[in-house]
């Protein structure tokens, strides 16, 4: 199976925008839907069956939003559309809509259900749900090779024979069977698209009346045209504005009357498919309770912390000092003379010298020493599980700030990036615990701001200020976190996480997700890298650099005791916060030449923790900006904005005081 194109679009999850999204692609393919539980694998079967990375991680609640790729099997194409994790058709959470929206958004003419292979009983219901609906169903048991370790196997033939569809046994990580399940899958959806009105196999004896609504329901809205009508200008006006509502209402009701049935069938079930033998415990369940338990799971999680910035730090130093003295023997010189042969107007040359000796530098310096190693740290975190652990022992901490421990998992994640994470405050139940955890996400530094304390402290004040202006963010987070939680009214929901297993990284799979989410970085922040330095460049031979510094100086050098300059760094990260280190780096490789790359003959120590501390809980960054507008709408994100930006200045006054920069 090979990937055709790009992935065709990943939209926020609305049944409007799914609709969308498919209906072009879908009219010269069928479209498959992967439907599963939480943490079942299905975004990385999704990236197994397209070919190309998809945003995984070993915790619940990493989808968020529908992804749709075009894919090719022989001389057959086909749309698979990944959609959120849910328990059932009626699940939803705050900021969702309900699944069976997104299902019906998604058109799909078959549906491909993952289940786990060693909980079946659990994960069969959702499957008997979407095979009610009268569309084809395919189900893979997935995670085979974790129930084997369990001592479980399962006959696949005897459970297929059950529920009238193809079983598959997966193993989604390492790839084994995801083009079967998928290429049955795709068999039934084009069947389906050649007879619409062929329904399942047979209808389950539990059903009755309520799933023969849905399934009459189910079959109008898939006569429905690619443009969403029905070719008949009295049935468009009946159902314009009340099909989604219509089969809302039948679905619920379906599910409230027969989720009952469906789980005691699936135990049953289950029971005639599974088989256990005895085994010793698996290492990953073992270590499972380590992890989780006050003790040893507290001094661990100190101890992977500390030891992730650490390697960090240490390695990317290493790095950036090895990359900045190759640029300055082997690239700058012959660069510096090109540009002053080409370009013979002396302002435009001393622009493009900013832009692509100093810029380029400057990216070199943070971007792959720091910036890349810490998505490698973040990547092995998330495919372990471990993340999902932390949650668990973080849980009274976020109880005292007004959350459930659950909050850890976006929390966490946005010590990758603040965006998804945002996004992933979907997972909690109520709006105050999302806007509470969205505070405190923009207070986490984030790859680019953690690149930012330790490229600006650990080579010249060495690692341990480096964690200090880490204790110190992590200090001022919990202490407004405790504030906002004393001024919103409102209490949290209790902690309810199904917690995942420790699973062994898989090396390719780490790379690939590291890579994608550095290459994007790269893409964004280096067009913005080098323009920025070709603006300073030319502000800086005009004069009209003064101004900006001038204005800002009450705040830089009167509160932070910083130098004038570094106030125009600061402002200028709105657009990414790893420009805030590279443009200081800018200014002064202008100055001094390429052996000011590490600041040291720019700033003192103190000036830089007072920098790094302000820039790692500063306000956020343009995309973060727009994540909490969409989600919250613009007066809440202007709130949380001010209220870090608030944050920021009083501890950089209070700090630049206590080190005597000011």
């Amino acid at each position: 199976m090979t990937v055709v194109d790009a992935e065709l679009s990943r939209v926020p999850a609305g049944a409007i925008g799914v609709h969308r999204a498919v209906a072009e692609a879908a009219a010269a393919a069928p479209v498959v839907a992967l439907v599963g539980r939480p943490n079942v694998g299905k975004s990385t079967f999704f990236a197994r069956a397209s070919g190309r990375f998809a945003e995984t991680a070993n915790l619940p609640g990493t989808t968020v939003g529908v992804a749709t790729r075009r894919v090719r099997l022989g001389e057959r194409q086909a749309i698979l559309v990944d959609l959120p994790g849910t328990f059932g058709l009626a699940d939803r959470s705050d900021g969702l809509p309900p699944f069976w929206q997104l299902l019906v958004g998604a058109r799909p003419e078959a549906i491909l259900a993952i289940v786990d292979a060693g909980d079946l009983a659990r994960h069969l219901p959702l499957a008997l749900a979407c095979r009610d609906l009268g569309l084809p169903l395919v189900v893979a048991a997935n995670l085979a090779d974790e129930a084997e370790a369990h001592g479980i196997s399962v006959d696949t033939g005897r459970l297929s024979q059950l529920l009238a569809a193809p079983v598959v046994r997966t193993i989604g990580r390492r790839g084994t069977g995801v083009d079967a399940a998928v290429a049955a899958a795709v068999a039934l959806a084009e069947r389906q698209r050649v007879d619409p009105a062929r329904g399942p196999l047979s209808v389950p004896p539990y059903a009755g009346r309520a799933v023969r609504a849905v399934q009459a329901i189910a079959r109008v809205t898939s006569a429905a045209g690619s443009d969403g009508t029905f070719g008949d200008p009295a049935l468009d006006v009946a159902v314009r504005d009340h099909r989604l509502s219509a089969i809302g209402a039948a679905t619920i009701a379906a599910a409230e009357t027969l989720e009952p049935e469906r789980w005691s069938v699936a135990e049953r079930w289950a029971g005639q498919v599974t088989r256990q033998r005895t085994v010793a415990e698996p290492l990953a369940d073992r270590l499972a309770r380590l992890v989780t338990a006050p003790w040893p799971g507290v001094p661990l999680l100190a101890l992977v912390t500390i030891a992730s910035l650490v390697a960090t730090m240490v390695v990317g130093t290493a790095v950036a000092g090895f990359l900045g003295g190759v640029w300055g023997v082997v690239v700058s010189p012959p660069l510096t003379r090109l540009i002053d042969a080409v370009v013979p107007v002396p302002a435009l040359a001393e622009a493009t010298r900013w832009a692509l000796d100093s810029g380029l530098l400057a990216m070199l310096s943070v971007g792959i020493p720091f910036v890349l190693l810490f998505y490698v740290v973040l990547a092995v975190l998330e495919d372990s599980g471990y993340l999902a652990s932390a949650a668990v022992l973080s849980d009274r901490v976020c109880n005292a700030l007004g959350l459930p421990g659950r909050a850890t998992i976006p929390i966490l994640a946005a010590t990758g990036c603040n965006v998804p994470a945002v996004y992933g405050t979907r997972i909690l139940e109520t709006r105050r615990e999302r806007l509470l955890a969205s505070f405190l996400i923009v207070l986490t530094p984030c790859s680019a701001r953690s690149a930012v304390v330790i490229a600006a402290l650990a080579p010249i004040a060495g690692p341990a200020a480096a964690l200090a202006a880490f204790g110190v963010i992590a200090a001022l987070t919990v202490a407004a976190g405790l504030l906002a939680n004393a001024m919103l009214p409102g209490r949290q929901s209790p902690l309810i996480l199904e917690l995942p297993p420790l699973r062994r990284p898989i090396g390719r799979q780490v790379a690939a997700k590291a890579w994608f989410r550095f290459r994007s970085f790269v893409r964004t922040a280096a067009p913005i890298m080098l323009v920025g330095s070709f603006i300073l460049g030319l502000a800086s031979a005009s004069g009209a650099i003064g101004p900006l510094e001038d204005g800002l100086r009450p705040v830089t050098s009167g509160l932070l005791g910083l130098p004038a300059v570094a106030g125009v760094a600061l402002v200028l990260g709105f657009l990414r916060k790893e420009l805030a280190l590279q443009l200081l780096l800018v200014l002064a490789i202008a100055e001094v030449g390429p052996a000011a790359s590490d600041l040291s003959t720019f700033m003192t120590p103190g000036q830089l923790f007072v920098f790094a501390v302000v820039t790692g809980i500063s306000f956020p960054c343009v995309a973060t900006l727009a994540s909490l507008v969409d989600e919250f709408g613009p007066r809440a994100a202007a709130a949380v904005t001010l209220a870090v930006l608030g944050v920021a200045l009083l501890a950089g006054t209070a700090l630049a005081r206590i080190v005597g920069v000011a």
